[in-house]
């Protein structure tokens, strides 16, 4: 170490420039960048469990609009040899339900990278009149896919290629007198009675807190202050588990 005779400014101003100085993020950029973080982990996980489970839970059903063609997958019959044509996802807590395998007639789809542009948001918030904080535009811009989840009662709405922003349009348009026109903004369903919702603001920095509007009250409630909080609180939720059916009710839906 260069020892500065304090006498010397000379020698002090020398040693000043020299000093390397680390640089320091402002704390708007930091808040930004641990919502980045959360919202590709909500996500990434999210992707992993449904991956795992794909014959269960990675496909569209035949009845249901058809995967968009850069989102179609494939899926090797090898994986549903010996597998229960029903079965239970569970999540303590929760209540269990149960899904179906796929189908021949079914249809398996693949996550794929973003394609939704600034300018493609800004069009969204023109045609429902809403500004949407900045936490769940950078959600929109991160991956395309069909249904997935991590807590088994919130799902938010699918984003697929090239219906996402005609999905989020008609949902809230749907309920516009009890959701949109107070302020709020659907952005997925809680169980089979409930809807997940923003609360919106006038500047897309500020986040009005993410709430559940019950269909049947017309209740709402607080969820969690911020959209990024809401992410990482659902992972707290242990991982949901896949569960063999019981033998009585195997046999009461034919499957013995």
């Amino acid at each position: 170490m260069k020892l500065v005779n304090p006498e010397n400014k000379t020698e002090q101003e020398e040693c000043r420039k020299n000093t390397r100085r680390t640089p320091t993020l402002k704390t708007g950029k930091v808040s930004s960048i641990k919502n980045e973080v959360t919202i590709r982990n909500y996500i990434d996980k999210c992707l992993e469990l449904v991956q795992e489970h794909k014959e269960y839970l990675m496909y569209v059903a035949s009845y249901e609009p058809t995967i968009e063609p850069e989102m179609q997958d494939f899926l090797d019959n090898n994986l549903l040899e010996g597998k229960s044509p029903k079965i239970y996802v569970t999540q303590p807590g929760h209540t269990n339900y149960m899904v179906d395998i796929i189908t021949e007639k079914d249809h398996i789809w693949k996550a794929i990278d973003s394609q939704i542009s600034d300018e493609d948001i800004d069009k969204l918030e023109g045609e429902l009149n809403v500004i949407l904080p900045l936490s769940y535009k950078s959600y929109l811009k991160y991956k395309h896919f069909y249904e997935i989840f991590w807590d088994i009662d919130v799902f938010l709405y699918p984003k697929p290629i090239h219906s996402w922003d005609k999905i989020l349009i008609e949902e809230n348009q749907e309920m516009q007198e009890e959701i949109l026109d107070e302020g709020y903004f659907a952005i997925g369903r809680y169980s089979d009675h409930g809807v997940i919702v923003l609360k919106l603001t006038d500047d897309e920095n500020k986040e009005g807190g993410v709430f559940l509007f019950d269909c049947e009250t017309q209740e709402v409630k607080v969820l969690e202050p911020t959209f990024t909080e809401f992410l990482n609180q659902i992972l707290h939720n242990p991982k949901p588990v896949l569960q063999e059916l019981k033998s009585w009710e195997k046999k009461m839906y034919k499957m013995e």
